[in-house]
């Protein structure tokens, strides 16, 4: 397993404002041959704090069987397709990190860890339940803080911060993969931080994409 990091120095800058000029210019100019970054986004598979409606944020626990299951089916399913990837990456966490190697295995790669694709940091929250958090933590609750950009529950990480860190991980993948098909097993939050980016949505409109276990979302970068 390699861990790989986002350091913002004059190569990666370089890399990045390059990559930016060339995909305008084809754009403007309709070139042909230009090489994209096709990227698939999954959602691990299931944890039983999401049967029990739990925040998992960065708590770093596992799969449950059925989360197990689900990883295997989607490994199935992309063989049947025969999508050739190039690179697989992987949230730091247990949870992508375990549907990672179930789908590496079956397809026959190792996989990448880049830590900006570990799932939002909520803080005091994690581990609770709405109910309880709404108990244990009342004006945090009230204000909805989870939902709010520039507010977060107490040690937790604001939407703003999230998604930068995020945006830093996708500028990464663009700058080191830019022509190739990269298969990234991340969380539901962090793929709606993706999702945001890819689309240009607004924070506001970023809530109303919803992404199940182990569910498949595609982009060109």
């Amino acid at each position: 397993m390699v861990y790989l990091f986002y350091i913002e120095g004059f190569r990666e800058l370089y890399c990045l404002e390059r990559l930016a000029y060339e995909r305008k210019y084809v754009q403007e100019k309709n070139v042909k041959g230009c090489y994209f970054m096709k990227l698939f986004v999954v959602r691990h598979g299931e944890t039983d704090f999401n049967v029990m409606g739990r925040y998992a944020g960065s708590t770093d626990i596992p799969l449950n069987e059925t989360g197990i299951s689900q990883a295997e089916n989607l490994s199935r399913k992309l063989k049947e397709e025969d999508v050739r990837f190039d690179v697989v990456i992987s949230s730091p966490l247990l949870r992508a990190r375990q549907t990672a190697e179930i789908v590496c295995s079956a397809i026959g790669l190792p996989f990448n860890v880049v830590d900006q694709f570990a799932e939002r940091d909520v803080g005091v929250f994690e581990g609770l339940t709405q109910e309880e958090a709404e108990r244990e933590y009342p004006e945090e609750f009230k204000s909805r803080c989870t939902r709010t950009v520039d507010y977060a529950p107490p040690n937790g990480e604001t939407i703003r911060q999230f998604d930068k860190r995020v945006t830093d991980g996708i500028k990464y993948l663009c700058c080191h993969y830019p022509d190739k098909n990269v298969l990234l097993i991340c969380h539901g939050f962090t793929a709606r931080a993706i999702n945001r980016y890819c689309k240009g949505l607004s924070f506001e409109d970023m809530h109303d994409f919803v992404f199940g276990n182990c569910e498949v979302a595609e982009y060109l970068l």
